[in-house]
């Protein structure tokens, strides 16, 4: 079967988008927008609020985009748990219609569209993604809008496509530099294909330039810094993400992409690697999988790439099936009852209580995504809970400084999420600023001198290099959080050894 798009219909405007397309997309926004504010804040989109109110052209372990969108949706919506997440839902929601409207074009009908938007709406990566404010929840969507882009350029090459190619490339690495690699994987991809002539042209140097040239303040950014997001990458492939051998990283795509949509995704990796024009995405999933296993990249790093094989199979399948009514029915049942079975572990979609008791039925806590202790509840949960109690024992710790030593104090934390956190709630009990030598909280510095701290997340030991007295006045714990974030001493500091900015480059801690 050779896949075909109607790439006068991806010249966006020239045709409407069908009705189950619209529908499949606002479906998939109800549902996220459903569950966005039942557990808490998730550490990331803390952090990335605290980014959000320093605004520059890079940071030490994301590109710009993020914090610039979080900034936006805190002045569009507010910054309520709910607010934060309509970007993020309204992203998924485009995702699907994207899906639907790619599967449409590549020849498939009313079964092959609702197959694929529904494999992607239900699929656990792209739920998980898009009921959070973070990078992640805008790389599906703009990995797709690349594809779009290039398959058209394959059907119908037009000059004009070489620039939306570029922008979107460009505005992908701002968002997140994993896009730079699926460009490049794309690109060797398709150089090992039949239709290496339509892509090797100077068409794709005028993309790239373009490319580089909007990706270019981040890239000065981190020139200028010593380019410490390298640093991040390579300290969290050392001690951080959770290595795994070849079979096991290809075995745990299916249960990030639900298992069964596995038979639609690798129908679309065999229609397109026996297709003469699109080959070469086919190619690009092998290069990018090869490539993250090098690199010691997570499990769910390549997720992004599923949704245009799930369209490609879709159609495949649906092709395939004429007069398999039965099986036709039978795997979009399987689908959507293996979605609905995991998404409480993929997303908010229980009470806490629930979802502890739903683990004994179906635990996911053995996909690991980084090395370290699992707590009692996986840890995409674990990120969102606990920061009330933290910063609840935080401002008891506050309490007890003289006035004098809280007009100067500030709140040491051992990680930036743990900063960010005291940074927000804390406003409520006017917390002095948190400080951290952690990620991007280093290069914020302390701000200023301070006669007194409260550290937490952080060792005796390391505190004693820097401070004479240190008293321990009361502990953080919490069920739910992982075992690292608990159990953690709360400790008064007084008397510094040495003016706190100097010893300030002993606390950077990149990772």
């Amino acid at each position: 079967m050779e896949l075909r798009v109607n790439a006068g219909a991806l010249d966006f405007g020239a045709c409407r988008p069908s009705l189950i397309v619209c529908a499949g997309a606002l479906l998939t926004i109800g549902l996220h927008l459903a569950f966005s504010g039942l557990y808490g804040y998730q550490r990331d989109e803390l952090y990335f609020i605290a980014c959000a109110q320093h605004l520059a052209w890079g940071y030490v372990d994301q590109p710009p985009l993020i914090a610039a969108i979080v900034k936006l949706s805190l002045r569009l919506f507010g910054d309520t748990l709910g607010a934060l997440r309509i970007l993020p839902a309204l992203a998924a929601g485009t995702l699907v219609g994207l899906t639907g409207y790619l599967t449409n074009r590549l020849g498939g009908g009313l079964y092959a569209t609702a197959a694929a938007m529904i494999g992607v709406a239900l699929a656990p990566f792209d739920l998980a993604v898009g009921s959070l404010l973070t990078m992640n929840a805008f790389e599906p969507l703009l990995w797709l809008m690349l594809t779009l882009l290039v398959f058209a350029q394959l059907e119908t090459p037009r000059p004009w496509r070489w620039v939306a190619i570029g922008v979107v490339v460009g505005v992908g690495v701002l968002n997140k530099w994993s896009m730079a690699m699926y460009a490049l994987s794309l690109v060797a991809g398709m150089a090992f294909s039949p239709a290496r002539r339509a892509v090797l042209v100077p068409g794709l140097g005028l993309a790239a330039a373009i490319a580089t040239a909007i990706a270019a303040p981040n890239i000065a950014w981190q020139a200028l810094h010593g380019w410490p997001q390298l640093q991040v990458v390579h300290n969290a492939a050392l001690a951080k993400n959770e290595r795994v051998p070849v079979l096991v990283f290809l075995i745990e795509q299916l249960p990030l992409m639900n298992p069964f949509c596995a038979p639609l995704w690798i129908a679309g990796l065999y229609a397109l690697l026996n297709s003469r024009r699109y080959a070469g995405f086919a190619l690009a999933y092998g290069v990018l999988v090869v490539a993250e296993l090098l690199l010691h990249g997570k499990v769910y790093y390549v997720a992004p790439i599923y949704p245009g094989l799930i369209a490609a199979g879709a159609v495949a399948v649906e092709a395939m099936t004429i007069r398999r009514a039965g099986y036709r029915a039978g795997l979009i049942a399987a689908i959507v009852v293996a979605g609905f079975a995991i998404m409480p572990l993929a997303t908010p979609a229980l009470p806490l209580p629930a979802l502890l008791g739903y683990q004994h039925a179906l635990d996911v806590r053995t996909v690991k995504m980084e090395d370290h202790p699992v707590g009692l509840v996986p840890q995409q949960f674990a990120d969102q809970l606990g920061w009330n109690d933290l910063e609840i024992t935080i401002a008891r710790a506050v309490a007890m400084l003289s006035p004098a030593e809280r007009r100067s104090a500030a709140i040491l934390t051992g990680d930036y999420g743990q900063a960010a956190a005291l940074d927000f709630l804390g406003r409520r009990d006017h917390l002095p600023p948190a400080i951290s030598g952690h990620n991007q909280y280093y290069l914020w510095g302390p701000r200023g001198e301070h006669a007194a701290v409260v550290a937490v997340g952080l060792s005796r030991a390391v505190l004693a290099r820097e401070y004479r007295s240190i008293e321990q006045v009361g502990e953080y714990r919490s069920l739910y959080v992982l075992p690292q974030n608990s159990n953690l001493p709360i400790y008064l500091c007084r008397r510094p050894r040495m003016p706190l900015t100097r010893y300030w480059r002993h606390l950077r801690d990149y990772l």
